[in-house]
């Protein structure tokens, strides 16, 4: 093989290598938008990265750009999506595919100054979006704001919150009626009635809920 040889073989190596990488990023990407539901520039708000920098990733013609390392570990610090995962993990039988989030003011303002009036300087207090039907018939609809005291101890009828981890040790945050030693559901959904037994491993109550809200809606 002469060098000139060598040295092509050597730059379509080092290319395929570039190739495979970019692949791989573009494919999480892609994954990461759809399990979030988000566009670009939800991601972009996010994560604090110019709009632009995923725009020449995605269009670049030469299709040799990638994501910087920093950009990369804002993108799973902001989704919770590990670098290049590009499959949900399975919920625990009885669990709703998602079942609660973290509360963000901006699409909640009604509710907002009463959460901060709430929540003030009291750091065990975090405030959660329902996202199942899991409390129904117990008062409490998909979309409730909740306000968990994470200092607070439960009392049998309590609504606690609590997490629930499956087999890769992911947690999956639910909320419950406490009826010690099991968590109960109050609805109708025949899905998520199975009780989940408290054994401090799998099941762990992480607090009270002591107050919700609810935006007005027009009858």
């Amino acid at each position: 093989m002469t060098v000139q040889e060598f040295l092509s073989d050597l730059l379509h190596h080092m290319f395929c290598v570039v190739e495979n990488i970019r692949r791989k990023q573009l494919d999480w990407l892609d994954f990461v938008l759809r399990a979030k539901g988000w566009k670009v520039a939800e991601l972009s708000r996010r994560t604090g990265v110019n709009p632009s920098t995923f725009a020449k990733f995605r269009n670049d013609p030469d299709k040799k750009a990638q994501l910087e390392p920093s950009t990369i570990m804002l993108v799973e610090e902001a989704t919770g999506v590990k670098a290049y995962e590009n499959t949900l993990h399975a919920k625990p039988r009885g669990l709703a595919e998602t079942e609660s989030s973290r509360y963000e003011a901006e699409p909640l303002e009604v509710v907002d100054g009463a959460v901060k009036a709430l929540k003030a300087d009291r750091n065990g207090v975090d405030p959660w979006i329902l996202r199942s039907r899991c409390l129904e018939a117990a008062g409490y609809l998909s979309g409730d704001v909740l306000m968990v005291d994470l200092n607070g101890k439960p009392l049998a009828g309590d609504i606690v919150c609590a997490q629930v981890y499956d087999r890769n040790g992911k947690a999956e945050t639910v909320f419950r009626i406490f009826e010690d030693p099991f968590l109960v559901a109050s609805t109708l959904d025949r899905s998520l009635v199975k009780p989940l037994l408290i054994d401090n491993d799998r099941v762990v109550v992480r607090g009270v809920v002591i107050a919700s809200f609810r935006e007005r809606h027009a009858a």
